[in-house]
Formats: structure tokens, sequence, C-alpha cells
């Protein structure tokens, strides 16, 4: 289930950088099938089952806004950037004369 819970992390985090929020019900809705058949094999308690579900889309959708925050923190790295090679071009334009 640990495997489980940290891919459901990834996939939440892969779909937050690139999909709107109404791409989780239909990846809940995977994860909850997802638990179910992994359950009916294995064949653990009712209680087993809701937990499992409930750790999945809880880490689907931490996943999912940690997704968001990286493409946040990509646009803010990619402006700093800019901000930096412009003063880096005003500096080497107007070199100061010290002699």
């Amino acid at each position: 289930m640990e495997c489980a819970i940290a891919g459901g992390a990834f996939f939440g985090a892969l779909v937050g950088r690139f999909f709107t929020v109404l791409v989780l019900i239909p990846a809940a809705a995977f994860a909850i099938a997802l638990v179910l058949v992994m359950r009916k094999v294995a064949g653990h308690t009712c209680f087993d089952t809701f937990l499992g579900i409930g750790l999945l889309i809880t880490s689907l959708e931490l996943g999912y806004v940690t997704g968001l925050l990286s493409a946040d923190i990509c646009a803010v790295a990619q402006g700093f950037r800019g901000f930096l090679a412009r003063c880096r071009r005003r500096a080497s334009a107007h070199p100061i004369d010290l002699g």
C-alpha cells in the first residue's frame, strides 16, 4: 500500500503541473477502483479498504498541490533569471571608469 500512496502522490504532482482541478475527479475514481481491486485480491476488512481509499486520495490531492506549487516556483525562477540578465546587461553597458 505504501507504494500505491507514493505513486498517487507522484501522479498527483504530474497532474497538478499540467491540468486543472477537474482532473482529480476521474483520478480519484481510478484510485478507488485500484484500491477495491487490490483489496478484493488480498481479502482485507472494510476498515482497511476505507482507510486505503482515504490515504490514496489524500496523497493524490497533496501531490496535486505540490504540482501546482512547482509550476509557480518555475515561473518565479524564470522571472528572476530574466531580471538578473537585464541587470547584467545594464552593468556591462555602462562600465565605471576608475582611472
